[in-house]
């Protein structure tokens, strides 16, 4: 007669457990073994996979705070994980207060991620609390929660004593003005943090002020992104005038501000003096040639900025001519956004004229404006003798087949391009042909070139690619 015999994880071998252990996935594996026995912990201690944990990934996970109490009893001990995200899990203050009691001890977890989650003030004072005290951590993300100004002001406190951490993410919560007046506080006396994204938080002009005043203090805040913040044209005038003094920025996105000429001319003006700052994104600021003719004027003398992005303004074609001209001289811009700015085929004509003697410049974005076969002759012609431009964006614009035949012609010459993108554009087989035609020859050293939506139908495909010669650098079904 047989009985029912019932194990225990008193009694199971070591090796079934562990083939147990090798079957379950991270969280299941943490949250469940951990703290159920003594003997277990003893176990799991020896697990391979727990003693070389360095990250865990539970992203969009649905944890809630409860999952989260599971986590940090099983993490209480950890003393390998770097990289914990929980972004997207419904973790609100609660959560954030179990998480204080890890970073509270713990001594390697290096890089938090609570991004999109529904944290408010509470929960970053806990969180406040714990950076106080916590001597690991380097990077907290905590964009898109509820966190308000005093919330901000809670994590200041933490920041007044922590000396680790370097990358602060809050972008897309609520702090507003005042909340920027604590952050601002901070960057005055603090040493550590290099990275601060205060995107979306309603700082309007006042925070920006405030902002200013800190940074022309700071002497370790290299990359600052307040975009989307309504600082409008004098916001702009103040962090211009921080940046006069500031030697320490070197990434400013004011993207999405409304900062118009006036504050174009204040930030080109800084340009002039400033020599730290590379990185500058005035993207959607109701900059028109006006501005483009201050910032172009920037540029002829400044000798750090290295990329630009005037992307989605209204410069035309007479700040192309500013901007162009200014390209003659520069000598260190690399990178240069001129996307959605109602540039015609004059406007191009500049551009391309300075790229003949421009020995820098490499990545060139001109998407969305209205170059036609023209504009693309200017270019194509440029091609010919640039020895520094890898790629060229012209999507969404209105070049034909003549355009087309032009930088075909070029790529038969030009030996450092890698990428070319007419996508979207009025090119028919004709032109396309010539395309593929120039990249049936072995001697064309340009990687991709995109075509898709153009003015010929897929039924065209199999012929272009047969005049290509099957090279598949003519791409007409990938995107870029």
């Amino acid at each position: 007669m047989s009985r029912d015999v019932t194990s225990s994880l008193l009694t199971l071998p070591v090796e079934l457990i562990y083939r147990i252990l090798d079957n379950l996935d991270g969280f299941t594996f943490l949250c469940s073994t951990r703290n159920v026995c003594q003997r277990l912990n003893y176990i799991t201690d020896a697990y391979h996979r727990y003693q070389i944990i360095t990250t865990i990934n539970l992203a969009d996970n649905k944890i809630h705070d409860q999952g989260i109490a599971y986590l940090t009893a099983a993490l209480k001990n950890n003393t390998t994980l770097t990289t914990l995200n929980l972004q997207c899990n419904s973790i609100e203050d609660q959560g954030a207060k179990y998480l204080t009691d890890i970073l509270l001890n713990n001594t390697t977890l290096t890089t938090l991620d609570l991004s999109d989650n529904g944290i408010e003030d509470q929960g970053a004072q806990h969180l406040g609390n714990a950076l106080a005290n916590n001597a690991a951590i380097v990077m907290i993300d905590l964009q898109s929660n509820k966190i308000k100004e005093l919330g901000a002001q809670n994590l200041v406190h933490g920041l007044a004593f922590n000396t680790t951490l370097t990358a602060l993410d809050l972008c897309a919560n609520e702090i507003q003005d005042n909340g920027a007046k604590y952050l601002a506080a901070a960057l005055r006396n603090n040493s550590t943090l290099t990275i601060l994204n205060l995107g979306r938080n309603q700082i309007g002009t006042s925070g920006a002020q405030y902002l200013a005043a800190g940074l022309k203090q700071n002497k370790t805040l290299r990359i600052l992104d307040l975009s989307e913040n309504g600082i409008e044209s004098q916001g702009a005038v103040y962090l211009a005038d921080s940046l006069t003094n500031n030697n320490a920025l070197t990434t400013l996105n004011l993207s999405e501000n409304s900062i118009g000429d006036q504050g174009a001319q204040h930030l080109a003006h800084a340009l002039t003096n400033n020599k730290t700052l590379t990185i500058l994104n005035l993207e959607c600021n109701e900059i028109s040639g006006l501005g483009a003719q201050h910032l172009g004027n920037a540029l002829t003398s400044n000798t750090a900025l290295t990329s630009i992005d005037l992307g989605h303004n209204e410069i035309g074609n007479r700040g192309a001519q500013h901007l162009g001209n200014a390209l003659i001289n520069n000598t260190t811009l690399i990178s240069f956004v001129l996307r959605l700015n109602e540039i015609e085929d004059e406007g191009v004509e500049n551009l391309a004229f300075a790229l003949r003697n421009n020995r820098t410049l490499t990545t060139l974005d001109l998407c969305n404006n209205r170059i036609g076969d023209n504009g693309a002759q200017h270019l194509a012609n440029t091609l010919i003798n640039n020895t520094t431009l890898i790629s060229l964006n012209l999507r969404l614009n209105q070049i034909r087949d003549h355009g087309a035949e032009c930088f075909a012609n070029a790529l038969r010459n030009n030996r450092t391009l890698i990428t070319l993108n007419l996508q979207n554009n009025e090119i028919r087989e004709k032109g396309a042909a010539h395309l593929a035609n120039a990249l049936s020859d072995d001697c064309t050293t340009v990687a991709t070139v995109y075509i898709r939506w153009n003015c010929f139908g897929e039924e065209a495909r199999e012929r272009l690619m047969e005049i290509a010669k099957g090279n598949e650098r003519l791409k007409l079904l990938a995107l870029p």
